[in-house]
């Protein structure tokens, strides 16, 4: 699988599917924890296992293709980022315990990382909103390239981030 520079979003041209599988690796997670009925997070070197419920199956799928057409790391500071960017597009598609989890991201955000997460606030303009989330819908997304994607929700074609940050856990890159 080919590797791309963590200096900026993906590029535009990439379909959605690769982008999502680079995205994956590079960040040492795996379509397998989709369905896993719970997952470790670790949050600043903290580890716990979270309950993945059906809600929260789908919506980490739309979550994960939001970080890829964002370009936000999936750090904390990034995880506030794409927080912030969903809660401004719309989040009453989720279920309560995914908008809660938005939520908590938010706030933490503003403690460590205020600064980032009102540039991300102000760079997320109410645009298009989230669609219902469906498997088929996520699915047909796939079949896209990112540029298609980010015309889609109303993204700019380079996506809105500079340099992302890897979670604790994601594989060291050389």
């Amino acid at each position: 699988m080919k590797t791309f520079s963590l200096d900026h979003p993906f590029p535009p041209g990439l379909s959605v599917r690769e982008a999502r599988d680079s995205y994956l690796a590079e960040n040492g997670f795996g379509m397998d924890q989709y369905d896993a009925d719970s997952v470790t997070v670790n949050f600043w070197g903290i580890r716990f296992p979270v309950p993945n419920p059906p809600t929260r199956k789908i919506a980490i799928r739309y979550h994960d293709l939001h970080h890829v057409m964002t370009g936000y790391g999936t750090d904390p500071t990034g995880e506030a980022e794409i927080s912030v960017w969903e809660f401004r597009r719309g989040i009453r598609a989720f279920g309560v315990y995914v908008r809660f989890i938005i939520f908590t991201g938010i706030i933490l955000g503003f403690f460590h990382s205020p600064k980032a997460v009102w540039t991300a606030w102000k760079a997320s303009k109410i645009g298009n909103p989230l669609p219902k989330p469906t498997m088929a819908h996520y699915e047909s997304l796939l079949e896209k390239t990112l540029g298609e994607l980010r015309r889609e929700y109303g993204v700019p074609e380079q996506g809105l981030a500079g340099p992302r940050k890897l979670n604790l856990d994601a594989p060291k890159r050389t």
